[in-house]
């Protein structure tokens, strides 16, 4: 059939057109890499026992030795292919019938029997999920020893050991969309979070922000890393980066591409494709997002852009992506504003300009699951002061159960953060605990210990007759940290009756009554004693330089602050210029002149001079990579003097200043301190204390006084018996 004539000529422009559709409706490779890119993506955490803050070897010896491990993890997270890759080691020197046994949140997951003297105990263990409760991962390790000795009347020391070792780790992993509140994201960054600010030169307020937030991750046993965001001539890491091959032919990846070990970054076109890519090195886990930063990140992206005006498509995907990027929403950050926001498809925490202090404040554990959103606008965050200023009741910050049976030993444990016993700027002095402890089947009293960071302050044998008992203890200075653990200890005598009966356990309870009695901080020019004065309002002075090279100077100051025990929230940053710093309340001084200071250190040169009394106690030149930190006064106010010789330590390893008023430091920290200050003797027992110190303190003055009197009586009976004879004589 023919058609007519009339329709023969459209039929080349359908023909056309039908072939033309499917070329317009495929989108471009560079276009389909780059909406790919817009997706979820999985987060990866990892960290170890030591990164947690339990760097040494935990030894289980004994017949039944059990130890659990407390691993954060979000609490409205969803994770993924949880593991434990538990690494320890066992010595069995004594013939017993020896078992290790792993658990996870209270369910077994391993259990061996133990036949060889020494061996590997390490196990990977994976984690279900589902049993995950209260924002922890418990790791339960439990070394039983069943000695084939029939032994009844005591419980003799075991030589069998199991050394759990501080690389043990834990990994699991999410999506970087299950992250739906803050809460959840500052519990999820990594073991060393990155933290990007705009360049090497911060503004002051942006300075501020960056070491306040970083002092809060350092005392919440996280080590903070500091990178300023990539410019033009810096160089990156590309290993183990996966770009898409229909990206690596556009100019601002392919250099990236290029499989060098590092790249040096050639235009601001590139810094957007680190962007788009997700690199560490531009999106970081935190973002003091000020205006330089905003700009110079908004300012890549506009180069990437250019590269693609040639295709519509790629240029249509990065709007899109540009658009999802939370980070650099629209609106921009208001003043003290905190948001969970996204950054080439990683989740990140961006902090406003000004809100170092409230989201330091914000996100302690006392306030941080109030941080239910992806914003929060925070004007105040401190923290909670007691209610009454002499009276603090340790059980408010939980503890472990205070109910609990005790057969041989039993043990109640709680830990304290200075900042909150000092919140008013007063130090614990003294602790009663109060206990009920029951009667048991044996005669033996059993005995209470209290214990603060390990220091024995007290003990006393109980009645035991079921109601409330008290422990009297001074809290010297010297015991306190910035994480202060009281211990409270019960012993008893397990009752046999002659291997005829099996030993029972009793039940103890700590009262909540048990409270800490506070007086005013009076710093007595040590370390510690200056403890509470940091925790409250102190002044922190840097020069401008510090400013100027805020990459190499922000972990120096988070390092010194949190070892000195300095408030985020509350302390004042003080930009030093020309001229000596005078401070007006106590004061962390780093590379400043002090004016007035009763400095002992003298450095110059790498020359390391420490002044006595009358002669010089150290004078050594040639040093290198060191520094020196003391206590001084300056205009009636104490505080702390830190000083470099020559190169800067790196202070690699977290330390607190708590022994004496003088320490050099090296690359791992303390490495010399001194003691010349007048209390070096004062926290020793006094003998001003104890049941009869009034009586002894009334008697230093009472004795002579009675004498003078018995001696003024004896001279007044003598006087009036020479009268009396007198008067009778003249009769």
């Amino acid at each position: 059939m023919r058609l007519p004539h009339r329709l023969l000529h459209p039929l080349p422009l359908v023909l056309g057109i039908g072939l033309l559709a499917p070329v317009a409706a495929l989108a471009s490779p560079a276009g389909d890499a780059l909406q790919r890119l817009q997706g979820e993506t999985w987060v990866t955490r990892s960290f170890t026992l030591a990164d947690l803050g339990i760097t040494r070897t935990v030894l289980l010896t004994g017949f039944d030795a059990k130890q659990e491990f407390y691993l954060p993890v979000p609490r409205n997270v969803a994770i993924a292919d949880a593991g434990i890759d538990f690494r320890g080691r066992y010595y069995k020197p004594e013939e017993a019938r020896t078992s290790m046994t792993l658990a996870v949140n209270g369910r077994p997951s391993y259990a061996t029997r133990v036949d060889t003297a020494e061996g590997d105990a390490s196990q990977v263990l994976k984690v279900d999920t589902r049993t995950i409760v209260d924002g922890f991962l418990r790791l339960g390790v439990s070394w039983i020893n069943n000695s084939p000795e029939r032994i009844c009347a005591y419980e003799r020391p075991s030589g069998n050991v199991l050394a759990v070792e501080p690389d043990t780790r834990f990994t699991y992993r999410f999506t970087s969309g299950a992250l739906t509140n803050l809460a959840d994201a500052w519990v999820a960054l990594p073991a060393r979070p990155t933290m990007i600010v705009a360049g090497k030169r911060l503004s002051k307020g942006a300075y501020d922000s960056a070491w306040r937030i970083g002092l809060a991750m350092e005392q919440a046993g996280r080590q903070i890393n500091v990178r300023s965001f990539p410019a033009v001539g810096d160089s990156v890491d590309t290993q183990g980066w996966q770009i898409p091959p229909a990206l690596a032919g556009l100019p601002a990846f392919s250099g990236l591409a290029a499989g060098e070990a590092r790249h040096q970054i050639r235009d601001a076109a590139e810094v957007g494709a680190l962007m788009v890519l997700g690199s560490g090195a531009a999106t970081g886990d935190l973002l003091v997002m000020d205006a330089t930063l905003r700009q110079q990140m908004n300012a890549a992206l506009d180069a990437l852009a250019t590269q693609l005006n040639a295709d519509a498509d790629a240029a249509r995907a990065l709007s899109d992506w540009r658009g999802r990027q939370t980070a650099l929403a629209a609106d921009g950050m208001p003043s003290h504003m905190v948001r969970l926001a996204t950054l080439g498809a990683r989740p990140v925490i961006v902090l406003a300009e000004d809100a170092g202090a409230q989201a330091a404040g914000a996100f302690a554990d006392a306030w941080r699951n109030v941080l239910i959103g992806r914003n929060a606008v925070i004007d105040k965050a401190d923290q909670a002061e007691a209610t009454s200023r002499t009276v603090i009741h340790p059980t408010q910050w939980g503890g472990t159960n205070p109910n609990f049976d005790v057969l041989a030993k039993g043990d109640w444990t709680v830990t304290m953060p200075l900042a909150a016993l000092s919140a008013d700027g007063r130090l614990p002095t003294d602790v009663g605990v109060d206990l009920a402890v029951s009667p048991s089947a044996g005669r033996s009293r059993p005995v209470a210990t209290v214990y603060w960071n390990d220091t024995l302050l007290g003990a006393r044998q109980l009645n035991a007759d079921g109601h409330p008992e008290r422990i009297d203890a001074r809290v010297p200075s010297y015991v306190l940290g910035l994480n202060n653990v009281l211990r409270v200890a019960i012993q008893r005598q397990p009752y046999y009756d002659g291997c005829n009966e099996a030993p029972q356990a009793y039940p103890v309870q700590v009262l909540r009554t048990t409270a800490l009695r506070t007086g005013d901080a009076a710093p007595d020019g040590t370390f510690v004693g200056l403890l509470p004065l940091m925790a409250y309002h102190p002044q922190v002075a840097v020069p401008e330089s510090y400013l100027a090279d805020a990459i190499a100077t922000l972990p120096r100051l988070v390092r010194i602050a949190a070892a000195s025990g300095v408030s985020p929230v509350r302390a004042e940053l003080v930009v030093q210029g020309q001229g000596a710093f005078s401070p007006a309340r106590p004061f962390l001084a780093l590379q400043v002149p002090v004016d007035g200071a009763n400095a002992r250190v003298s450095v110059k040169d790498g020359h390391l001079r420490i002044n006595g009394k009358q002669s010089p106690w150290l004078d050594v030149g040639g040093l290198t990579q060191a520094s020196a930190i003391e206590v001084a006064s300056s205009h009636g106010q104490y505080g702390l003097v830190y000083q470099v010789l020559g190169t800067q330590p790196a202070l690699g390893k977290p330390f607190v200043l708590n022994r004496g008023d003088l320490a050099v430091l090296g690359d791992e920290g303390p490495v010399a301190w001194s003691d010349g200050s007048a209390a070096a003797n004062s926290d020793a027992a006094p003998e001003g204390s104890g049941f009869l110190a009034e009586w002894r303190r009334h008697l230093s003055w009472g004795v002579p006084v009675i004498a003078f009197a018995l001696l003024a009586l004896l001279l007044l009976f003598v006087i009036a018996h020479r009268l009396k004879r007198r008067h009778d004589k003249n009769k």
